[in-house]
C-alpha cells in the first residue's frame, strides 16, 4: 500500500496535492493526533480530509493508546524533552506504524520533506516501509509547497506541532499567548509543575518569564527552522 505521512503544514499539504495531480498511487493518508495539536491545525486537517475525500483518499486519523500528550504529561509532571524526543516516538511514529502493521502488507510511505531540508531525510529502518520523498525527488522548496497548495485554492496552514513544543521560538509563543491564552496557560503551568523544573523548560526563558520580557527575542536559541522532529513533526 501507498500511504501519505500527513502533517497537516505546508510540505505535507503540497505532497498530497502533488500525489494527487500526478495520479500517483495513494491508497490512504494518516494523521497522527497528539491530543494537543493547535486548534488551526486540527480546523486544517478538516480541510485536508475534504480535499482527498473529493479524490476518492481516505484520511486516517489514529492516536496513542495512551491519551493526549497534554494528559500524560501532566499525569507524570514532566514536558516534552528535546533530548530524548519521547513525545515524537510515542505520539507520532508509534501509532502510525501500528496502523500500518494492522494494514498486513508492505507501506510504500510518502513522506513531506522539502529540497531545502533535505537533512531531514530519513529512511525507514523497519523492513515492512519503503520511504519516499517525492517533494526531493523534484527539487521542490518550502517555497514551492506554497504556490502548490495556492495554486490548488486552498489556505496556507500553520506550522504544525503540539502547543507545548520545546523547540518552538519565541515568536510562535508569542501568537500562542496572544491567540490561545487558554493553552499557553496550560503549557505554562505544565512547565512550573514539572518535577524538572526550572532545570527544564520549553523555552531558553520559562514562559511566564517570557511574558515578563514582553517576548523579547534578544536571547532566543530557538528557531522553527531547526525542523527537530523528522518527518513526524511540524511539516
Amino acid at each position: 500500500m501507498h500511504v501519505l505521512s500527513y502533517g497537516a503544514g505546508v510540505n505535507t499539504t503540497a505532497l498530497a496535492i502533488l500525489l494527487v495531480r500526478r495520479k500517483m498511487p495513494l491508497d490512504v493518508a494518516v494523521f497522527a493526533d497528539t491530543g494537543a495539536e493547535l486548534p488551526e491545525t486540527y480546523d486544517y486537517v478538516d480541510v485536508a480530509r475534504e480535499y482527498l475525500d473529493r479524490h476518492g483518499v481516505e484520511l486516517k486519523i489514529v492516536r496513542s493508546k495512551s491519551g493526549s500528550l497534554y494528559e500524560t504529561c501532566k499525569r507524570r509532571k514532566v514536558i516534552p524533552s528535546k533530548i530524548w524526543r519521547w513525545s515524537t516516538r510515542d505520539y507520532k511514529i508509534t501509532p502510525i506504524h501500528a496502523y500500518y502493521r494492522s494494514l498486513g502488507t508492505h507501506i510504500y510511505e510518502y513522506l513531506g520533506i522539502a529540497y531545502d531540508e533535505v537533512e531531514r531525510m530519513k529512511v525507514s529502518k523497519e523492513e515492512y516501509i519503503t520511504s519516499l520523498f517525492p517533494l526531493i525527488d523534484r527539487k521542490m522548496t518550502r517555497n514551492d509547497c506554497v504556490k502548490m497548495i495556492r495554486s490548488a485554492r486552498l489556505s496556507i496552514p500553520v506550522k504544525s506541532g503540539c502547543f507545548m513544543c520545546p523547540f518552538m521560538d519565541i515568536p510562535r509563543w508569542k501568537s500562542i499567548y496572544t491567540n490561545h491564552p487558554d493553552l499557553y496557560k496550560k503549557a505554562m503551568k505544565l512547565e512550573e509543575t514539572s518535577k524538572h523544573f526550572p532545570t527544564q523548560r520549553l523555552n531558553v526563558h520559562t514562559l511566564r518569564g517570557l511574558i515578563e520580557r514582553g517576548f523579547d527575542q534578544s536571547q532566543d536559541k530557538h528557531t522553527m527552522s531547526d525542523k527537530p522532529c523528522g518527518a513526524f513533526c511540524m511539516t
